[in-house]
């Protein structure tokens, strides 16, 4: 019998596949044990966690052309001693290694004058420093609002910055930004923005 390590190697992989092992609670006996139950029990003991979460309802419009505006998530939560940790001007800080899942919502939104098209940028950083690429909206009519998710995994170290960033860029004219929106059907009202974050593990 060859040894395993001479076997070739297989990348396509499924769920009823399987995998040599020893079963440590029935006397260490050798058996197969199929991808999809490794997986499973894998997913069982993820702990994932809501650490944050928290909106803004005040509009947050840049002053000018080409000029960056922080997004703040409304008003400061937690301490130094809580996994994450939002500040007044919209930095959250991650006081706690490990990995994250950022889920965050933006309405974007053109009031005022109209005429040409206005271009909203925005980005994510990590302690100043851009890590997510450059996105944007761009918009030509006045009264329109465009809402925008994004959910992205986060491996953190303690200490670490995540900030959000706005933009009216000068392709466009100057308008636009992050609104909320009252609603009269009974509903609640779109935030301008909103964030929530959960640890994983």
């Amino acid at each position: 019998m060859a040894k395993i390590s001479t076997y070739p190697i297989d990348t396509n992989v499924s769920l009823s596949d399987k995998l040599i092992g020893t079963d440590s609670d029935n006397n260490n006996e050798t058996k197969n044990f199929t991808i999809s139950s490794l997986a499973a029990l894998l997913l069982s003991q993820l702990n994932v966690t809501l650490v944050l979460s928290s909106q803004e309802t005040s509009n947050q419009l840049p002053a000018g052309l080409d000029t960056p505006l922080q997004v703040t998530f409304g008003p400061a939560q937690g301490t130094v001693s809580s996994p994450v940790q939002l500040l007044s001007d919209g930095s959250i800080v991650f006081n706690q290694a490990g990995l994250y899942l950022f889920n965050g919502f933006a309405n974007f939104e053109r009031q005022g004058s109209s005429g040409g098209s206005t271009v909203t940028l925005f980005r994510g950083l990590k302690n100043g420093t851009q890590i997510t690429s450059t996105k944007g909206v761009e918009l030509n009519e006045t009264g329109t609002f465009f809402p925008y998710d994004l959910t992205i995994p986060f491996d953190a170290e303690a200490g670490d910055i995540l900030t959000w960033e706005i933009m009216r860029d000068s392709s466009g004219v100057n308008g636009g930004g992050l609104y909320a929106h009252t609603n009269l059907g009974g509903w609640s009202n779109v935030p301008a923005v909103e964030v929530a974050i959960w640890k994983i593990g």
